[in-house]
């Protein structure tokens, strides 16, 4: 008799046939192996698919990604592949100040653990590598760290390097009001007074450090910034000093919370676009408005008024005799760019040759102008919108008031300077 052949088993067909059944049988453990090998194949069905791939396959949700390594790990593992691969280069150095920035947050914050003391040991040396670059990445990777190690901030913040100290001054939380004390205390450059000035919230000591240093532009950036805290008394310093500064004038006039006072003086003396910007703030009572309205009515008056077969000498002239060339008037024309009515005014005020105030005027000389001013009666106000209107004075070059409206100098300097020119007492 020939012995039975098990059936062939078709293309794909992965049932266990009868020849692994003779091999299961044949062990000590057949009958049970054999019955495991029933249900696998009966839970398979015919299709041959496993039910375990199916549900792979039609599973909605992806497997879970692998558990990220711990911080602590992470900070082994960026030192020794900078290590590795040369911390020599600043360009490995720059990148490891990147990854240990990030790091940051998941550290312990105590200084005792050991991968936080590592970490911040290392950045406190590159906060003070010799390649600018270095550092430069590491200032962009820190600023807006809330856990920013002081130390380290504080390096950064009085680096000599733009590029370097202007984002920490700019962005960084862990700098103190204290530490930015300091920084303003020690005369940095520009640039860094006005990064301070940006920062989204600066404190009332800090903006009258600001104003105190009497850099222009980081006072304008200031006055820009609706985050700082400014003290009425320092923003009547600034409207008082804006009539040298006519850059200041529109930001003052568009600033929240204006007093109503300081609204009507700047009216004074703005031009036609910044007191239209005060006409239409919506904070002001009643009767301010009406008085800024009215300053407003008086120097447009002032225009129409002019008669055109009347030079600007002679109407000076009139109102002298009339007693009308007041500092009134004399805004008024500096206002409106009405030079040579200034130079007409200012000769008659002083009695000095119309020559030597020409000469004065073209001079540039701050202190010989002032000195011009002063001589006609004027207020030092008055002298700083001559110095920027009249005299073309810059800005930065400009001589400011003592504490807001005194004259700055002695009387027996301006004398002295009156007298290059040839103007005796």
């Amino acid at each position: 008799m020939q012995p039975r052949q098990a059936p062939p088993s078709t293309p794909g067909d992965d049932r266990p046939d009868a020849s692994a059944r003779d091999t299961a049988r044949a062990t000590p453990d057949g009958p049970r192996m054999e019955a495991a090998m029933d249900s696998f194949a009966e839970v398979r069905g015919d299709d041959g698919v496993d039910p375990d791939l199916l549900g792979y396959l039609f599973d909605d949700s992806p497997p879970a990604p692998p558990a990220p390594e711990p911080a602590r790990r992470r900070v082994g593992t960026a030192l020794v592949e900078s290590r590795l691969a040369g911390m020599g280069d600043a360009g490995v150095r720059a990148l490891l100040a990147r990854k240990l920035c990030r790091l940051l947050p998941d550290l312990p914050p105590d200084r005792q653990d050991k991968a936080t003391a590592t970490a911040l040991r290392t950045l406190e040396r590159l906060a003070r590598d010799h390649a600018a670059h270095v550092r430069t990445a590491l200032a962009g990777a820190l600023k807006d760290v809330a856990c920013a190690p002081p130390a380290v901030a504080r390096t950064l913040a009085r680096d000599v390097e733009r590029s370097v100290a202007e984002p920490i001054l700019h962005c960084c939380a862990t700098l103190t009001d204290e530490d930015l004390l300091e920084i303003i205390a020690a005369h940095p450059a520009g640039w860094a007074l006005s990064a301070i000035a940006r920062r989204p919230a600066v404190s009332a000591p800090l903006s009258c450090a600001i104003v105190d240093t009497g850099d222009a532009e980081a006072t304008g950036v200031l006055l820009d910034n609706d985050g700082a805290v400014i003290p009425e008394d320092r923003l009547e310093d600034l409207v008082e000093r804006s009539g040298g500064h006519p850059d200041w004038q529109a930001k003052l006039a568009g600033r929240t919370a204006l007093p109503q006072r300081l609204a009507l003086r700047l009216a004074e003396f703005v031009d036609d676009s910044v007191a239209d910007l005060l006409r239409r703030r919506t904070d002001l009572d009643a009767v301010t408005a009406a008085e800024v309205a009215a300053v407003t009515r008086r120097r447009v008056a002032w225009v129409e008024g002019r008669d055109p077969a009347e030079s600007p000498g002679r109407r000076a002239v009139r109102l002298h005799r009339q007693g009308a060339l007041d500092e009134t008037a004399l805004g008024d024309a500096l206002s409106w760019e009405e030079t040579d009515f200034v130079r007409a005014a200012l000769a008659l005020r002083a009695a000095v040759h119309p020559g030597i105030v020409d000469d004065i005027l073209r001079s540039g000389d701050p202190r010989a102008v002032t000195a011009l001013v002063w001589r006609a009666g004027y207020s030092m106000r008055c002298a700083m919108r001559v110095q920027v209107s009249a005299a073309g004075i810059p800005p930065r070059a400009v001589l400011n008031a003592r504490q807001g409206t005194g004259y700055p100098l002695p009387t027996a300097d301006m004398a002295r300077h009156l007298a290059l020119y040839g103007v005796r007492s």
